[in-house]
């Protein structure tokens, strides 16, 4: 697979950054469409975040630490998929991107050795 590094002098990671963020303003406005797709796999796993919250806070008082404790664990776990799937996203379309470049300059290659 290709890496930054082997197309660094023709592309750094400023310019990646840049062009990645164009291109995700433009994955987000076309999610916003998308997501009427995953409807039914909502459903299907649905997750009712404010039901959730209210059944650790009906846990008996003595249970304050323990409640506390699983609420903080949840909003972390929330947080950390987040950042994760972002951070992936990006790696992907990096990566993506990458492999395009070093498609056209094979081809650009090819055509010069002729």
């Amino acid at each position: 697979m290709l890496k930054i590094e082997d197309i660094k002098q023709y592309i750094d990671d400023t310019m990646l950054d840049t062009i990645f963020r164009e291109r995700k303003e433009e994955l987000d406005k076309e999610m916003e469409r998308e997501n009427l797709e995953f409807t039914n796999i909502k459903k299907e796993y649905s997750i009712d975040y404010e039901k959730l919250l209210v059944a650790i806070k009906n846990l008996p008082p003595h249970f304050h630490n323990t409640r506390e404790g699983i609420i903080k664990a949840l909003e972390n776990y929330s947080r950390r998929e987040n950042l994760i799937i972002a951070n992936n996203n990006e790696k992907f379309y990096k990566v993506g991107f990458c492999d395009g470049i070093r498609t056209i300059l094979e081809s650009i290659k090819k055509d010069n050795s002729k």
